[in-house]
């Protein structure tokens, strides 16, 4: 009895079926579609946005070595104008005497090594704070969609107006 086949009954089924697909496509298909439309929208828009913040992060890394390469050629050209300046010195106390071309040549090398201390300190600095704004960047970036415009938005407006000389 309880495997007999009831015709009666399967044709009930299927019209229970055929109604609930009936009303399921007109009342919850199109609501089902739409969520998952701005599902998918909200995903496309988040790549989106990661890949903006990608490349805008690989321009500033750009930007960023190209300011330490300035900043590396800037040292060099200061030590560079310092020994050319201990050299004309070294020049000019020879011809005056022995005795006052050793302290001015001693003179002249330790403000060389102070001004090379200094380009150097400052180079180490500049390389600091690179280092700290793109590992914090880094971090920062990890967070959510909100907190990274914001993340950008902060790290533009933290940027000197002009290459750092």
């Amino acid at each position: 009895m309880l495997l007999d086949v009831e015709p009666g009954l399967i044709f009930w089924t299927i019209v229970t079926f055929v109604l609930l697909l009936i009303v399921l496509r007109s009342v919850a298909w199109g609501p089902i579609l739409g969520a998952l439309d701005e599902r998918e929208k909200r995903i496309s828009d988040a790549l989106e946005e990661a890949d903006r913040a990608r490349q805008e992060g690989e321009k500033q890394n750009e930007e960023n070595k190209a300011a330490l390469e300035a900043a590396q050629a800037d040292a060099r050209q200061a030590i560079s104008e310092g020994r050319d300046l201990a050299e004309r010195v070294a020049q000019e106390v020879r011809e005056r005497a022995e005795g006052e071309a050793s302290q001015m040549l001693e003179q002249a090398r330790r403000t060389i090594q102070q001004e090379r201390d200094q380009a150097v300190q400052e180079l180490r600095n500049q390389v600091a704070d690179l280092a700290i704004l793109a590992a914090r960047n880094i971090l920062e970036d990890q967070l959510d969609e909100n907190r990274g415009r914001q993340i950008v938005d902060d790290t533009i407006s933290r940027l000197p107006d002009g290459p750092a000389n």
